[in-house]
């Protein structure tokens, strides 16, 4: 008796935590700077709590997942090996390379962490309600989250329009200012909103507006390509699978392809406004961070191609954080005073893990895809077989979005990562039955 309930009170300490997790990630960027003034320890290990919870959970889950036999999914294995090849082919570039141990597993495990996630979850959330309970609190979020990014948008036009104050001088892009609302950046507002709006409309049987415009507010007011980007397929994935949503999506369609070709035209598509333009010193022609990062990036990736010069040595916050000295010798270090990263990851992954190391990591994501496409054959629920649509559609965005941004944001990463695995402890769970 006394083991069954302390297996039970174990189980639902898991669960709070992981819970406490997603609702907790969204808002870490500004927990952190609210804490750093302080207590700069304990923002340090707030900081880190994403990856401390997936270092700890991960050897706990693998017990369970072992454990449990009926639990098990053959398709664990894929994704366990797509994973594995991307830590082989990162510790195999650090070797080669001569590079120090410590920094290639932490540049290996930077590319592979938060996919570590779905192991996590699968194992500990198998029931169908568990899935809507936690969607629900993701919901709330997002919804606060884009409310308050209309409340703070409203208040910097009045501001500026009508008051002719200027609360902010930089941030804004065709009169709008780029809101980020509660969390770090507005791109990962963005983003944030994008998912929860995926994941919402592949749930959902019918749409509530007073949810659909906050996260649609969201991914508005991030002013960024790369959202509306993936917010533009969303869009025409709903065209084409639900007849009900047709006019407003094709509303949404149209604003927001039209604003796209604007800005687009007016910035050349190389993101030309003047929080991204750098000073080179050395009377070239203005260029925007992103397009010189990816020229640097290209310059290191064409003297070591295949594997790349090792990972945690160029372009991620591991090579910032230990002063990779790659930096130096592609005369990099001045402008990484003001940016700590390439700002986009398929460079990045080139530099550090050359060609072979990008065909592993696209393999992890086509794998993912693959695995959502068996899990739907594998279930007859219907509300998960969407879901799981919804997955591979969020899939392919994540591939847009690491285009022009970084590929761990965790408030995007982690969550989408969790919601997976959900799904596939869910699907094992109604097989086992």
């Amino acid at each position: 008796m006394n083991k069954q309930f302390l297996n039970v009170l174990y189980m639902k300490c898991a669960k709070w935590w992981l819970t406490g997790m997603l609702i907790f990630i969204p808002f870490q960027f500004q927990i952190v700077n609210g804490i750093s003034g302080w207590n700069g320890r304990l923002a340090s290990i707030i900081n880190r709590l994403d990856e401390i919870t997936i270092i700890i959970f991960l050897l706990i889950a693998m017990v369970e997942l072992y454990k449990n036999e009926e639990i098990f999914n053959p398709l664990y294995i894929a994704l366990f090996i797509a994973i594995l090849g991307v830590s082989i082919g990162g510790l195999l570039s650090g070797i080669i390379n001569g590079s120090s141990l410590f920094i290639t597993l932490l540049g290996t495990f930077d590319y592979i962490k938060n996919f570590l996630v779905i192991f996590i979850y699968a194992a500990f959330f198998r029931n169908y309600n568990d899935l809507k309970r936690i969607f629900r609190f993701l919901l709330i979020i997002a919804v606060f989250i884009g409310v308050a990014a209309f409340i703070e948008e409203s208040w910097m036009l009045y501001s500026r329009y009508i008051l002719a104050k200027d609360v902010a001088e930089n941030g804004w892009r065709l009169g709008l200012y780029r809101t980020s609302s509660l969390m770090a950046h507005y791109k990962i507002l963005g983003l944030y909103s994008l998912l929860i709006l995926t994941i919402y409309l592949h749930m959902t049987k019918k749409v509530n507006y007073l949810i659909y415009f906050p996260l649609f507010t969201g991914i508005f007011f991030s002013i960024s390509r790369t959202v509306y980007t993936g917010f533009l397929f969303l869009t025409g994935v709903q065209i084409i699978r639900s007849r009900d949503k047709r006019w407003l999506n094709a509303i949404m369609f149209v604003c927001i392809g039209t604003l796209l070709f604007i800005m687009g035209a007016l910035h050349d598509f190389r993101i030309l406004d003047s929080s991204n333009i750098v000073d080179l010193q050395d009377n070239s022609a203005e260029i925007s961070y992103r397009e010189y990062a990816r020229q640097k990036a290209f310059e290191v990736w064409q003297d070591h191609p295949l594997l790349g010069v090792g990972p945690g040595m160029f372009g991620g916050a591991i090579a910032t954080k230990y002063h990779s000295p790659i930096y130096e010798e592609y005369n990099f270090t001045y402008i990484l005073r003001w940016f700590k990263s390439l700002d986009q990851f398929w460079p990045q992954i080139l530099a550090e893990m050359g060609v072979i190391g990008a065909a592993v990591f696209g393999c992890l994501l086509m794998t993912l895809i693959i695995v959502f496409v068996f899990l739907r054959k594998q279930t007859t629920v219907q509300e998960i077989r969407s879901l799981l649509v919804g997955l591979i559609v969020f899939t392919i965005i994540i591939i847009v979005y690491t285009l022009g941004s970084n590929l761990n944001i965790a408030a995007i990463l982690f969550t989408y990562a969790a919601l997976a695995g959900i799904c596939l402890g869910v699907v094992q769970q109604c097989n086992a039955k």
